[in-house]
């Protein structure tokens, strides 16, 4: 595991305040990954909306929110939705 390489998993209910989870695990990341903390506040404001809209219209009991990076970008991704940042050179 390394700042450019590296995945988070976690298992989320299906309800929009899990959002707040995974933006915080989101926040954990983008520090991790030495995201520009401009640019991270941006990402993990997208994060969350993106989680709370996955969670709203999901199926089920709960949600798989994959963190990652790789390939030069930190992704999120939850519901079929990700959201992807660059990371630094």
């Amino acid at each position: 595991m390394t700042p450019e390489s590296f995945t988070f998993k976690l298992t989320v209910p299906n309800d929009p305040e899990g959002a707040t989870v995974v933006a915080l695990v989101a926040t954990h990341a983008v520090a991790y990954a030495k995201v520009d903390a401009v640019a991270g506040e941006a990402f993990v404001a997208t994060v969350r909306t993106t989680a709370a809209e996955a969670l709203k219209s999901a199926n089920g009991h709960a949600s798989l929110a994959v963190i990652g990076a790789g390939d030069g970008h930190l992704t999120v991704a939850i519901g079929g939705q990700s959201v992807s940042t660059p990371l630094p050179s």
